[in-house]
């Protein structure tokens, strides 16, 4: 059984990468690579002394993604795989949406195909908006009109795409990732922000 990470030869998901083959997990990845090198994934092969499956393809590839479920017995899903900065989403909100959305619903939608109802979704600390006290917390509420981007509304839109589908479908498992920022690198050295 492997865990797949969309996303991940990303900043978060080659951290995360390396979480899971040390925890035992074998790990697929697919990612086209547009914020993210492939010399990520070798520097976590070279941190775990495993092999990454790795798949250079697009989450908005519906027929891709049939490929990599075809061939691999997947167990959960660990979305990264979206468009991430807010200035640029103010200047191309279609491209963010498309990309976050579609992406999201074909990703979705094969893990349906086949059966697999586990996710992990990289959210953002964006879907609480501007709140009056500085130190967030995850019972705050999450508004639409309070949300200051584009990227924010594709994660909030997400995560209430999510919460309907956990609801319809009470099998699915779904846990929704809020942070801000992340900064640092693993202690190796050897994978931080580039690459």
């Amino acid at each position: 059984m492997s865990i797949l990470v969309a996303g991940g030869a990303g900043y978060i998901g080659s951290h995360t990468c390396v979480e899971l083959l040390e925890a035992g997990y074998e790990v697929v990845v697919v990612d086209n690579l547009y914020n993210a090198s492939e010399e990520s994934l070798k520097r976590v092969e070279k941190i775990t002394g495993k092999t990454v499956t790795f798949y250079e393809a697009d989450i908005l590839d519906k027929e891709a993604l049939n490929k990599i479920f075809d061939a691999h017995e997947i167990e959960a899903v660990i979305h990264f795989a979206g468009l991430k900065a807010v200035g640029e989403s103010c200047k191309v909100p279609l491209k963010y949406f498309t990309n976050n959305l579609s992406g999201t619903i074909n990703l979705l939608n094969v893990m349906e195909k086949y059966n697999v109802k586990k996710l992990v979704f990289s959210s953002s600390a964006t879907v609480y908006g501007v709140q009056e006290s500085p130190a967030y917390t995850e019972e705050m509420t999450t508004s639409s009109t309070a949300v200051s981007s584009p990227y924010g509304r594709t994660k909030l839109m997400i995560e209430d795409m999510l919460k309907d589908m956990c609801k319809a479908d009470p099998s699915w498992n779904v846990a929704l990732l809020r942070y801000f920022n992340p900064i640092g690198a693993h202690s190796s050295g050897e994978i931080g922000e580039l690459p």
